[in-house]
């Protein structure tokens, strides 16, 4: 493929998603009132991370929905951490995240990120002179090969006293039957006692499907897990969901939300509760064991 197609077509396989995820959180970052900082972001984005923001339809108008997400995220995962002495934590599908250095973690958490070996070999290059804030390490594997991934839960397991998994833009690119499986192998492991896990609906499924589909598709990423009872798909696989937070609602509390919004929230009070909490369905769960 010569230069000038990349160009052109810069979102190009799976891990080409995380330099999304983390050029929106560089264009955060850079905001005088951001609402977290990520020093790291953009050096590990570079310009491709903002070619493919770019290249999207109304791309960086979407910002939003991933700002609110990881406000969520960082929030939630520090206090579970702190509140239920959590002593490891998994990060499914970690891409370009760098939780585990810029977030005030305790020293002796160990802390995983699990990914692709060339997005993963690539972050360990940007950040080989930084220090992390916990025990960390790269595990560079194909979470989709289960006899690797099923060693490599087996030996966390064996050192973990209580776990916390995180799967942050991972699931939607399942399909419910690995979604199902891969739950219910989590949960074959006592330690593994806490999964904060990315959610859409069947709303949201659309709408992006809508805007970003067809870029989706030939990159061969294209999203498919989105279940209507939202949550609750994992009960039968042995996770109860504990909590819920709309990535909608929080954009709105945190103010990044898009015009017209909050109008939005309120024309929703006038509808029936089930059906907004099905429009309303994207956003972080606490699944519990």
């Amino acid at each position: 493929m010569s230069s000038e197609s990349h160009i052109q077509q810069p979102l190009q396989n799976i891990s080409d998603t995380a330099y999304l995820v983390a050029a929106y959180r560089a264009m955060e970052t850079s905001r005088d009132d951001s609402l977290f900082k990520d020093p790291y972001a953009l050096e590990l984005v570079g310009q491709h991370g903002m070619a493919i923001v770019n290249s999207l339809r109304s791309g960086k108008n979407s910002s939003w929905f991933l700002v609110a997400r990881t406000c969520i995220l960082d929030n939630w995962i520090q206090n579970i951490i702190q509140n239920e002495k959590i002593d490891t934590v998994l990060n499914l599908a970690a891409g370009l995240d760098t939780r585990a250095y810029r977030l005030q973690l305790p020293p002796q958490l160990r802390w995983f990120d699990v990914d692709l070996p060339d997005i993963l070999s690539h972050k360990e290059k940007i950040l080989q002179h930084q220090k992390p804030s916990c025990q960390f390490k790269f595990v560079k594997m194909d979470l989709s090969h289960k006899s690797e991934r099923s060693e490599f839960f087996s030996e966390v397991a064996k050192d973990s006293k209580k776990a916390l998994i995180i799967s942050e833009g991972f699931l939607m690119y399942l399909t419910p039957p690995t979604a199902g499986a891969l739950a219910a192998e989590l949960a074959q492991y006592p330690p593994f006692k806490f999964w904060l896990a990315e959610l859409l609906g069947p709303f949201q499924l659309k709408l992006i499907n809508w805007k970003w589909g067809k870029q989706f598709k030939s990159a061969n990423c294209q999203m498919g897990f989105a279940p209507p009872e939202g949550a609750d798909f994992f009960i039968e696989y042995g996770w109860t969901p504990k909590a819920f937070r709309s990535s909608f609602d929080e954009a709105i509390r945190v103010g990044r939300a898009p015009r017209g919004s909050s109008l939005f929230r309120k024309i929703l009070k006038v509808f029936p509760s089930f059906l907004v909490n099905r429009l309303n369905r994207a956003g972080i769960a606490l699944l519990v064991r």
